[in-house]
Formats: C-alpha cells, sequence, structure tokens
C-alpha cells in the first residue's frame, strides 16, 4: 500500500493544492514575560482581553501566492465560511486545482463543496460534507 502511495504522490502537481485556513487572535496574546540585562527590571503594558478574538481565513498555495484574506470579529462558523469561499475563494480557483481544508465542522457543509467544483475544482476535507437544508 506505501508502494502505491508513494507511486500516485510522484505523478501529482503539488502546484494545484490550495490550502485554506484559519486562525484566530486577541490583543491580549502578548507575552507577559520579558528579558532584560542582568540587574534590570523589564517594562510593558499588555493590553486586557477587552472584545472577542479576531479570526483571519485566508488561502495559500506552494507557489507561495496567498489569495485574498478575510478577518471578522468571533468564531468561524458555516455562514461565515460559505460567504469567505463564495466572495474571495471561489473567484480564484481554476479547473483542476485541489482545495485542501482541516476537519474544522464549518468547512464540511454542501454549500462550500458546490461553491468549489462549480469552479471545476476538487475539495479535499477531512470531514465528510454535510448538506444543509
Amino acid at each position: 500500500m506505501r508502494g502505491l502511495w508513494r507511486w500516485l504522490a510522484s505523478r501529482f502537481d503539488a502546484r494545484r493544492l490550495v490550502f485554506v485556513d484559519e486562525s484566530g487572535f486577541n490583543t491580549s496574546m502578548m507575552r507577559l514575560w520579558a528579558r532584560a540585562p542582568k540587574g534590570q527590571r523589564a517594562y510593558g503594558k499588555v493590553p486586557r482581553n477587552r472584545g472577542k478574538n479576531t479570526t483571519l481565513i485566508a488561502a495559500i498555495t506552494l507557489e507561495g501566492g496567498m489569495g485574498e484574506a478575510m478577518t471578522i470579529e468571533g468564531a468561524t462558523d458555516a455562514k461565515v465560511f460559505e460567504a469567505y469561499v463564495e466572495e474571495f475563494l471561489a473567484p480564484t480557483l481554476e479547473a483542476g486545482q485541489v482545495v485542501v481544508l482541516d476537519g474544522l465542522g464549518a468547512h464540511g457543509t454542501g454549500r462550500v463543496r458546490d461553491l468549489v467544483e462549480e469552479k471545476g475544482a476538487l475539495l479535499f476535507c477531512s470531514r465528510r460534507p454535510t448538506r444543509r437544508t
């Protein structure tokens, strides 16, 4: 089986891959510890957690090209991710590309699969797509 995988992988053009993921952050996510010269004290300020997390959703290819990114306040849900795919990702896709997503529940909707496949691209998601009515 491993030999078959190596044979298939050696014939796959990795430049077709488009990786999409999101990352959340908050302004309070700063270091609480610092370094200072021996015998001196390190001073600084860290903002308090004054709001919701900010989430960045973006796509990147192995050729280094990053597509349009989208930021939202709060966490990613299915509606937000579908809006990203519809407005930013799908218009840039070409036939034959493979969109790679992780297992986040928001990634596994039938609408996401439909939007990607309408462009002639393939979708690889570790979560099985669900159909919403």
